[in-house]
């Protein structure tokens, strides 16, 4: 409820600047549920054909982490922006 009440209470030249961050921030999210949801599209098929790599752990951590980066930069540009 607070961020809600810190959104609209924003200066009318911010508002448009806070709500396009907030939007951002829902696409980021989405594309790494996406990309989530095709690695282990991906990791399903090796399995099904008998390909599997004898350590793949380490390769999904390393890809999930690069994914997660736009995530948390777009969600420390909205606390920026959210405080202003």
């Amino acid at each position: 409820m607070r961020l809600a009440v810190l959104i609209l209470a924003a200066p009318p030249g911010l508002l448009p600047i806070r709500i396009m961050a907030i939007l951002a921030l829902l696409a980021v999210i989405v594309a790494f549920i996406y990309v989530v949801r095709h690695l282990k599209k991906i990791e399903r098929t090796i399995v099904a054909y008998d390909l599997v790599p004898s350590e793949s752990g380490p390769r999904h951590n390393v890809v999930l982490i690069i994914c997660a980066v736009p995530i948390i930069l777009v969600a420390l540009l909205l606390f920026l922006i959210i405080t202003t």
